[in-house]
């Protein structure tokens, strides 16, 4: 393992639960040890997923000025910024917002369930490793620090009036959060070594079988 502060490699070791390995160079925390996380981060995950659609389809807030009142959703945010000819700025909005985030609880979803239920693939191996090389592309907090910006800029000038779409997204930041903090990573990747050398023993132990 390297250490994320010092880039000391050290010996990975198996520690006992509610324990912390520490760099013995500069002491950061490497990892805490936590077991049973998997069934957790299901549970997180699922309940994000639920909140998904609404808070990218409902509208998020109202926002009444002269007479005139008008409501968007984050996709129709995206949207209006892609007829209004600001491509890269809607790419982003979208990609940030929606797709990054989307497919990380799909890529999540995927391990964990399966994992749950004592399946295994291949494949699940460069799906985790997928899932941690986007995690700086999902803003779901930046885009709700934005929302929480404008609402203070606007208050003064209109009358604003959350709607469904604001409340669901907030509760999909927060299982958003709760779902990729709840796993333990380490626990992961033992079931994946795990089963993979089992299925190659199996592998070869038919391998053996045939020949004989």
């Amino acid at each position: 393992m390297l250490c994320h502060e010092c880039d000391l490699l050290i010996q990975n070791q198996v520690i006992d639960e509610g324990s912390k390995l520490q760099c013995p160079r500069c002491g950061h925390v490497i990892y805490k040890q936590k077991h049973n996380t998997i069934g957790k981060s299901l549970a997180f995950t699922i309940t994000a997923l639920i909140f998904f659609y609404p808070a990218v389809t409902e509208s998020i807030m109202s926002i009444s000025m002269g007479g005139k009142s008008q409501h968007q959703s984050i996709i129709e945010g995206a949207q209006v910024l892609l007829q209004e000819e600001y491509y890269l700025v809607a790419i982003l909005t979208f990609m940030c917002s929606l797709l990054v985030p989307l497919l990380r609880l799909l890529l999540l979803f995927y391990i964990t369930f399966s994992l749950s239920v004592n399946l295994f693939h291949k494949s699940f191996f460069w799906s985790f490793r997928l899932y941690h090389y986007i995690e700086e592309w999902g803003m779901l907090d930046v885009y709700m620090l934005g929302i929480i910006v404008s609402v203070v800029k606007l208050s003064s000038m209109a009358e604003i009036q959350a709607g469904f779409g604001l409340w669901a997204y907030a509760g999909l930041l927060l299982t958003y959060i709760l779902a990729a903090n709840s796993l333990n990573p380490h626990e992961v990747w033992d079931l994946l070594l795990e089963h993979k050398q089992l299925g190659e023993k199996q592998n070869q132990t038919k391998t053996n079988q045939e020949a004989a």
